[in-house]
């Protein structure tokens, strides 16, 4: 492991991994364009550096973040940027598999729950960069299945996933009692196809589905108004 520093604004430092896994803009984008409240206790399944969490905690101030990773080494890097940061009383890593999910958490106990999980699907890999990018372990409906669990009713569920899983993303969600209630859709520019999308879903919320559409550049490689206002 090789580990480096990245500055998140709001005072915020985090330990990456040059030689491993190291979060993606899609992160951010999740974390910024999640509604949270002061008073949220957020769940981030698949925490991987803790991104989503410090983001949770810093700009949307939430009451608390415990973070769920299968990787030791990933979660032992995030543990050291929480004590780096002085949040040990407010953010929470637990090394552990989404498939275990209720040896380490409790049913009903989150108001939100963050996820950026592997966005393609399973084959064999090695190399911690891609075990964090592909299903080795558990599957798409497993993160759905163990954020349904951990969420009180009412509460919402954000996940950012490639377009092209958004079928397999939409059943899952609708086999564990969570409405798609938001939906953004994320294009690298206008003159490209759709590439990632954000959902919102809610725990036994009702039918009725909103869209919203940003564009990450412009077609001459600028980034949009819209998007450095979000990413800020």
């Amino acid at each position: 492991m090789s580990l480096y520093l990245t500055d998140l604004g709001h005072e915020i430092q985090i330990y990456q991994d040059d030689e491993g896994y190291g979060f993606t803009q899609d992160s951010v984008l999740l974390a910024n364009l999640a509604t949270l409240a002061p008073n949220d206790r957020v769940l981030d399944l698949g925490c991987g550096s803790g991104v989503l969490g410090f983001l949770a905690l810093t700009k949307k101030n939430v009451k608390s973040v415990v973070g769920l990773e299968v990787q030791p080494a990933v979660a032992d890097m995030a543990r050291k940027s929480i004590k780096l940061n002085n949040l040990q009383e407010r953010f929470q890593v637990i090394t552990g598999d989404v498939l275990d999910f209720k040896q380490h958490l409790k049913h009903g106990e989150y108001s939100k729950v963050l996820c950026n999980p592997p966005y393609f699907k399973q084959v064999p890999a090695t190399d911690e960069r891609l075990q964090g990018r592909q299903e080795t372990s558990a599957t798409l409906a497993d993160f759905v299945i163990a954020g349904s669990f951990a969420l009180k009713y009412g509460g919402e569920m954000w996940i950012v996933i490639k377009v092209d899983r958004l079928s397999a993303l939409f059943g899952a969600l609708g086999e564990n009692k969570l409405e798609p209630k938001l939906m953004w859709l994320v294009y690298p520019k206008p003159s490209l196809d759709v590439d990632t999308v954000i959902v919102k879903a809610k725990k036994g919320g009702k039918v009725g589905l909103e869209t919203k559409t940003l564009y990450v550049m412009d077609d001459d490689g600028n980034y949009t108004e819209a998007f450095n206002e979000i990413y800020r």
